[in-house]
Order: structure tokens, then C-alpha cells, then sequence
């Protein structure tokens, strides 16, 4: 990197959702417009996807949806991606999968 080139911060002043699991509440308004980044913050797969939104600015683009991977819920299974993996991206009402 060049001196005095600015360093990419990873979540700078953006407030991270809480993890969904099987007790939270209802899934998200799917397919309804809105483009959304499903992840795990732990997940080093759904990292990379989430540190290639941030670098591009997409933050107020692309929402972030955490999931809690060993109590995950189960409309994501049923409405979202059936094969249960992050990271997904729900985008133009298609959800693309996996990095």
C-alpha cells in the first residue's frame, strides 16, 4: 500500500444486527427490493464476501443479515437458501450462494 493511502476500515460507524436463531423473530420482508448479504460473523467464507461489500461502499447498499449457524433458523432453510449455507446474497429476487 502506498504512503499515506487510506486503510480500508471494516465496519466503521455501521450498526451490526444481532444474530437470527431459531427462537428470533420473523424473517426478514424477502424478495421485496432490498438487497441483503447473509452471513455468520465467524464464518470466514461469509468474511470475505462482507470485507469485499465494505471495501466497495456498499454498506448502505447491501444490508447485512446474521445468522447464528449452530441454532440458525429455519426460515432460512424454507424461504431462503435451501441448501442452508452463508454466505447468500438475496438480490433482484434471486438468492446466489456460497462464495
Amino acid at each position: 500500500m502506498a504512503a499515506g493511502a487510506a486503510v480500508p476500515v471494516i465496519s466503521a460507524g455501521e450498526d451490526l444486527p444481532a444474530d437470527q436463531t431459531s427462537a428470533s423473530s420473523e424473517p426478514p420482508s424477502l424478495f421485496d427490493g432490498t438487497t441483503r448479504l447473509y452471513v455468520a460473523y465467524h464464518c470466514p467464507y461469509a468474511q470475505r464476501v462482507w470485507i469485499a461489500r465494505n471495501c466497495k461502499g456498499l454498506q448502505g447498499k447491501i444490508k447485512i443479515v446474521a445468522l447464528d449457524l449452530v441454532d440458525r433458523p429455519a426460515w432460512y432453510k424454507d424461504k431462503v437458501y435451501p441448501e442452508n449455507k452463508v454466505p447468500a446474497l438475496e438480490h433482484n429476487k434471486q438468492v446466489k450462494g456460497e462464495s
